[in-house]
């Protein structure tokens, strides 16, 4: 059962690269909808981890990043926005 829940993270890994690429080279919007997604998966990565593993203390984390998701991302469109 192990092994599902880090296959499934790893595939979910594999899923950001084109996010990184359209997030490096694109433009500020598709940038924010790039960045969104990739911290998006990077939430489930570590909640599958922390199932994964069997540490239920783990899924603090996981629940802390999607709490402030919003937040960064609001962050990085004005950060991102200094450039232009």
């Amino acid at each position: 059962m192990v092994m599902a829940f880090v296959t499934a993270a790893i595939a979910m890994l594999i899923a950001i690269v084109p996010a990184g690429i359209v997030l490096c080279r694109d433009e500020l919007g598709a940038s924010v909808v790039a960045y969104e997604f990739i911290t998006s998966v990077v939430v489930m990565v570590l909640a599958l981890l922390a199932q994964a593993f069997r540490r239920s203390g783990e899924f603090e984390l996981a629940v802390l990043l999607a709490v402030l998701l919003f937040g960064s991302g609001l962050v990085f469109v004005r950060a991102m926005e200094r450039w232009l």
